[in-house]
């Protein structure tokens, strides 16, 4: 018995002891915010302080050592993130994650972003004096020296991912990723060509139209096989997205509003980009600082220049411009030779080259990637369609340029004015951004960077072309001086929300822009004669979660139910829903109503002509989503068929048998009690680690479910999927909200959806979840006063 004792004595003890240990470890990987680091090649002493937000204020003598040691901090907080970014966009997920990335690196070693990058550094990095080539290759040189003497993060060790050196092609390779995500092409043209070929154009009109008449417009200062192989396509790249370890883009909110009013008398600038939510956050924020460079902003994993930011002279917001410069092109193949399609009266030959995936125990997958002249074939990519008769070729703004990220936004961080603004922003490619501007000096501006191709007018470019005849091939580009624009509009204020520009005199240009719900929103906000605006009423604002297009929508089928008969029930849920004005509150039951509501009338509307699998990618597309109002109102669609029944329904027909299977769902589903049909119990938001799916452990990566407000294009901007379940994860919103009034540029706000660290035991990984989720903020110093006042640490650099 003593023996027995004994041993269980040793066993508990070691037990605690592994624990204890393991703690201990853990404890000791955490990022360092105090001490002392000797930098081999540093010239001066450099000063990093951390404020109560674990955010660095970096203090250098000079542009090389600045960005030096910014790498290297950012490397301390980011370094898994920047590593999963660039196996991302270059195809090598599978070498650490195995057979399920496989997909995903095929697809991203077709899109070819490191042949692109290469291009790049041949051309726009061809003179090493550019202070931002210099730049680059000192923060590169950051994150290389952390990786060698710096703490190794655990994800590296749980996932048996080898360190290796960063490049500037892995910089490059990452910002042709967040490219890619911009492109609404993949997911809006299958199914536009799909419809159009398979249902027929009144089909495609109902649901489709570029920009409904009378929507919100952005002001302006005026001056047939392939179909189904790309919806099969579509389908793959949906599935992939879904499972990114990085997020895409999906759309944003920014306006400046013209120190005219305002009561510091000088412009407010709101920006909040939508990006899908993950953990860490996409954005890392830091204060760069040396003479005659200081800017404040937000990062991306990998790139040393803020994409958005502000200085002392003025700020820029960004949000998508959505517009079209990706096209498919159908292309012919020569029967007697696989690697030859034709062009005119001529076979051409196809570029190819041939990549080599290596997958983590599994054999090594062999890919042939091919180029027309049209861009690279796409086919090749994907499961059950290499030996398609007509292959896709996918056309690319991205593709036919060098790529001047880094040169624009480094550029950017230098302007002083407007002037400068306008300079800076001119040579952007792809992807089309908008770009908002506020500067001291009292100029407010907005530009729809990108270059813009001129198709042929016979072209629709939501649709498959054809690459054989040569007619529908892009003829030139417009100048720069075509793109939308506006400089300090009579109405003080400018805005977008991812809607349709206006035109600037050579038509509306192409996009896959969102519903007009937020711009209207924001126009009924700020659009008026307040002349007292202040951060704090601007962030009012920013965190209104109201829709004023839904009650319409909810007037609509009122009207289209012309008297129908319903049960108890559902005359309770319409009269529920006919009284509300949109909001969207944590208390509010009438969104889990409306919600439920509308997915029921999609799916009778729409499943039987598109089947299962396109409805559920349908539902959720931008084309259709802002077509939605317009398409309610439609009592002549042949949508409201139903074409499995012998029946003719009738819009009124689907109307009801929507509301009375919501009815019926909403009861099975939360109760009789509609005290649980609160907004905030079914509508919640989690942050996933790309760790978080392992098993246990897994949840320590992960943050939240949390409880949300806001909904579908909203202002808060809170999207999810809907589905038959009634629950409402939220899949992506504001990855930041961050307001900067030019009267005291030195005293912007922000908020992070969860925190700055990139480490899950740093007590900086999740401090701002529950603020983000509360529509609060918390201040972005960049008064060195201020920052001294409110440090926590401080690493200081010196040369070795």
């Amino acid at each position: 018995m003593k023996i027995l004792k004994k041993i269980l004595i040793f066993l508990i003890l070691t037990v605690l002891a592994l624990v204890g240990g393991s703690y201990a470890y853990l404890q000791y990987l955490k990022p360092s915010y105090e001490g002392a680091l000797l930098l081999p090649d540093l010239k001066e002493k450099v000063e990093v302080n951390f404020d109560d937000y674990g955010i660095p204020h970096i203090y250098a003598q000079n542009e090389e050592d600045l960005f030096y040691a910014f790498g290297y901090i950012h490397a301390q907080e980011r370094l898994f993130q920047m590593e999963v970014l660039r196996r991302l966009a270059d195809g090598r997920l599978s070498e650490v994650f195995g057979e399920a990335a496989v997909p995903s690196d095929k697809f991203f070693r077709t899109l070819s972003f490191r042949e692109h990058a290469k291009l790049t550094l041949d051309s726009v990095y061809k003179d090493p004096s550019s202070p931002f080539v210099k730049a680059a290759k000192a923060y590169i040189k950051g994150i290389n020296h952390y990786q060698k003497v710096g703490k190794t993060p655990i994800e590296f060790t749980l996932a048996g991912i080898p360190k290796s050196d960063f490049t500037l092609e892995d910089m490059e390779i990452i910002v042709g990723y967040m490219g890619y995500t911009f492109v609404g092409a993949f997911k809006g043209e299958p199914i536009a060509t799909d419809i159009l070929n398979r249902l027929g154009a009144d089909y495609y009109h109902d649901v489709m139209d570029a920009w409904p008449e009378g929507e919100y417009k952005i002001a302006v200062d005026a001056k047939e096989s392939g179909a189904l192989a790309l919806a099969k396509m579509a389908k793959q790249v949906n599935d992939i997205s879904d499972n990114l370890p990085f997020p895409p883009f999906h759309g944003s909110n920014g306006w400046v509003i013209s120190g005219s009013k305002t009561k510091s008398g000088k412009p407010i600038l709101s920006n909040d980009t939508h990006i899908a939510f993950s953990q860490p956050s996409v954005w890392y924020e830091a204060h760069l600082e040396c003479p005659g460079f200081k800017v404040y902003g937000n990062f991306l994993a990998g790139t040393p220049v803020p994409a958005l930011g502000h200085t002392d002279f003025g700020g820029w917001g960004l949000t998508m411009f959505e517009n079209d410069d990706a096209d498919f092109f159908r292309e012919t193949l020569n029967p007697s030779n696989a690697n030859q399609v034709k062009y005119k009266d001529t076979w051409e030959n196809m570029k190819v080259r041939n990549e080599r995936i290596k997958v983590k125990g599994k054999s090594d997958v062999l890919l042939d990637v091919k180029k027309t002249r049209h861009g690279y074939i796409l086919n090749e990519a994907f499961d059950g369609l290499i030996n398609e008769k007509n292959p896709i070729a996918l056309w690319w703004v991205y593709h036919q340029f060098p790529a001047r990220h880094l040169e624009v936004f480094y550029n950017i961080c230098k302007s002083k004015n407007a002037g400068d603004m306008g300079k800076a922003v001119a040579p952007l490619t792809s992807p089309g951004l908008n770009f908002m501007w506020a500067d001291t000096t009292g100029n407010i501006a907005w530009w729809a960077a990108g270059k813009l191709p001129i198709r042929p007018k016979h072209v629709d470019p939501e649709v498959i072309l054809d690459g054989a005849s040569g007619l529908d091939d892009p003829q030139g580009w417009y100048p720069f001086a075509l793109n939308p624009q506006i400089l300090n509009p009579q109405s003080g204020v400018l805005y977008t929300a991812n809607n349709q520009p206006a035109d600037m005199g050579n038509g509306l240009v192409p996009g896959y822009y969102v519903p007009a719900n937020r711009a209207k929103r924001i126009g009924e906000l700020i659009i008026n004669s307040r002349t007292d605006w202040t951060e704090e009423e601007v962030r009012k604002v920013i965190n209104d979660v109201k829709s004023s297009t839904y009650p319409d929508m909810v007037a609509s089928i009122v009207r289209g139910l012309g008297g129908a008969k319903l049960s108890n029930a559902a005359k309770e849920n319409l009269d529920l829903l006919s009284k509300w004005d949109g909001t969207h509150g944590l208390k509010n039951v009438e969104p889990t109503v409306f919600y439920k509501v509308i997915y029921q009338i999609y799916k009778g509307a729409l499943e039987d002509e598109l089947g299962k699998e396109v409805f559920g990618d349908f539902e959720h597309n931008f084309s259709f989503k802002r077509n939605a109002a317009k398409f309610f109102e439609n009592d002549t669609s042949k949508w409201w068929d139903n074409k499995n029944t012998t029946a003719i329904e009738k819009r009124a027909d689907i109307f009801k048998a929507g509301l009375e299977t919501a009815s019926l769902d909403l009861k099975k589903q939360l109760g009789d009690n509609k005290q649980n049909w609160q907004w905030g119990k079914v509508h919640t938001i989690e942050h996933k680690h790309p760790l978080g799916i392992l098993p246990v452990v897994g949840k320590l990566f992960n943050v939240g479910p949390i409880a949300i407000n806001g909904g579908r294009e909203t202002i808060n901007n809170l999207d999810f999927m809907m589905d038959s379940t009634g629950t409402y994860k939220v899949t992506y919103g504001p990855a930041l909200r961050r307001i900067v009034d030019f009267g005291t540029p030195r005293k912007a706000f922000s908020v992070n959806p969860t925190g700055q660290s990139g480490y899950f035991m740093s007590k900086h990984y999740s401090d701002q979840a529950q603020m983000f989720a509360e529509g609060g903020k918390r201040p972005e110093y960049t008064e060195k006063t201020d920052v001294m006042k409110n440090k926590k640490g401080t690493i200081v650099m010196m040369p070795l």
